[in-house]
């Protein structure tokens, strides 16, 4: 096969252009640290990505429920110590107040007291999480619990018995609230409780005081039966998110691997390609240079 001056050109241009497509890939790389810049560089690489990206952000969101899930036990934890405290400080008016040498007078006294642990009580019951009610069930935008009268003699639950669930991990959800009434006025009606201790101490009548003290502590155990199952799950959701940042910093590893390049290796190819490219230039320009004018001469 006879060799034209057009065939060499042609060549010349040919191989030019795959070095300049080498040089534009290894630039690119070098620009953004990354190995692949469309699916065409590297399907398989490119697909792989996409499948650990789509499983870090659901880990992600995972991660998000959790911190939102546990700042949501942790105010019913707060509200539930503060409510044990406000009922050991009631049990200790009431054993004063059924002390036959204490005077009537003292009596009302303490009974004042206790109306204002009764009114801190119905405040704890009412906290709320980022704007939520944490002892509402599902009518988080309800305030839980109203007060009647004044002195207060009753008090109404407004919300309802529903679950707040979290997706902790894929498939599984996790119940995060108590509802009031199981808390506050289940078995044990602690605002009864308060109520009664309040109206004996008024009326002066001991032997009912003396039963007030049995009252407290069972709404007492209540209170911490309800703590303990409220830690249980704080300790389960703080293992789980230790678990998820273990997993996530694993993927996202993988997926470096994946996806960042050799710095060191993507440089030394650019120089290798554009020395090739200058070579290539070189011999190329003597190549095509010469014409038949050039041998006429």
């Amino acid at each position: 096969m006879r060799i034209t001056n057009n065939m060499l050109s042609d060549n010349i241009l040919k191989n030019l252009s795959s070095v300049l497509e080498r040089m534009n890939v290894y630039q690119s790389q070098v620009s953004t640290g990354k190995r692949f810049s469309k699916p065409s560089e590297d399907p398989i690489g490119v697909g792989r990505s996409l499948s650990l990206r789509a499983v870090i952000k659901d880990l992600e969101q995972y991660g998000e429920n959790l911190d939102d899930a546990l700042s949501w036990l942790d105010a019913t934890d707060g509200a539930l110590r503060n409510t044990t405290g406000v009922l050991q400080k009631a049990r200790e008016i009431a054993v004063s107040g059924a002390n036959d040498t204490l005077n009537q007078t003292d009596r009302d006294n303490l009974a004042t007291e206790v109306e204002q642990l009764l009114e801190e009580t119905i405040n704890l019951a009412n906290t709320s999480s980022e704007g939520r009610y944490v002892f509402a069930g599902h009518r988080t935008t309800t305030q839980p619990f109203t007060p009647t009268g004044s002195p207060i003699t009753s008090v109404a639950y407004n919300g309802d018995n529903g679950s707040i669930l979290y997706e902790t991990e894929k498939g599984i959800n996790v119940t995060v609230n108590l509802p009031g009434s199981d808390v506050f006025t289940g078995t044990q009606d602690i605002f009864q409780a308060l109520i009664d201790l309040r109206d004996h101490l008024q009326a002066g009548d001991v032997s009912n005081i003396s039963l007030d003290i049995g009252e407290i502590d069972a709404c007492m155990d209540q209170v911490l039966n309800s703590g303990a199952v409220v830690g249980a799950k704080m300790n389960r959701l703080e293992m789980s998110k230790e678990r998820l940042s273990e997993s996530s910093l694993h993927l996202t590893e993988l997926l470096s691997e994946i996806e960042d390049v050799d710095m060191a290796e993507a440089i030394i190819k650019l120089k290798t390609e554009e020395n090739v490219y200058r070579a290539a230039l070189s011999v190329g320009t003597r190549i095509i240079q010469p014409s038949l004018l050039d041998f006429l001469r």
